[in-house]
């Protein structure tokens, strides 16, 4: 099956619409230079420079992103409790990890998108069946976003206390 529509079929957005089509044209890309150096690009995305851990959710890699949440905002919100100067340190290192998440989140769904791959390619599914597992598989979740916002919430509430 054409690399292409299993892209398209994966990011879930649909060539018509012009935003849409912009989207899957930056995906494209992206897997694109995935393929070409081993699969680890540098492709500049602002959603997932502001987003971060969010942007994994909304894509459904929903380990990643629970991981990258735990890591970053459990871990730096337990050591500014404790560690009441490291506070100065948090914004420089916020910028950091949004720079590098900014540039290299889409990572995460290219080596995704490939695991998908290879495990409908390893059931032997038609090639017709091919592009809706892709569809089901992949695509967006904006359910995972709002509880990931409310979760931040709760989290931060907590640890102010």
């Amino acid at each position: 099956m054409d690399n292409d529509r299993l892209i398209s079929a994966y990011i879930g957005e649909k060539e018509s619409l012009e935003k849409s089509k912009k989207t899957l044209n930056w995906y494209k890309d992206s897997f694109e230079k995935g393929d070409l150096s081993g699969g680890f690009s540098w492709k500049w995305s602002w959603w997932a420079f502001f987003g971060n851990w969010l942007y994994l959710l909304y894509r459904k890699c929903y380990l990643e992103g629970i991981s990258y949440f735990l890591l970053v905002h459990i871990l730096g919100a337990v050591a500014n409790k404790y560690m009441p100067n490291i506070g100065e340190m948090v914004g420089g290192a916020s910028l950091f990890i949004g720079l590098l998440s900014g540039g290299l989140l889409h990572n995460l769904i290219y080596r995704r998108f490939l695991k998908s791959k290879t495990i409908i390619e390893n059931k032997s599914v038609f090639k017709e069946e091919m592009e809706s597992k892709m569809k089901s598989i992949g695509g967006t979740d904006k359910r995972a976003v709002i509880i990931g916002i409310v979760i931040y919430i709760i989290t931060n509430t907590v640890f102010s206390l």
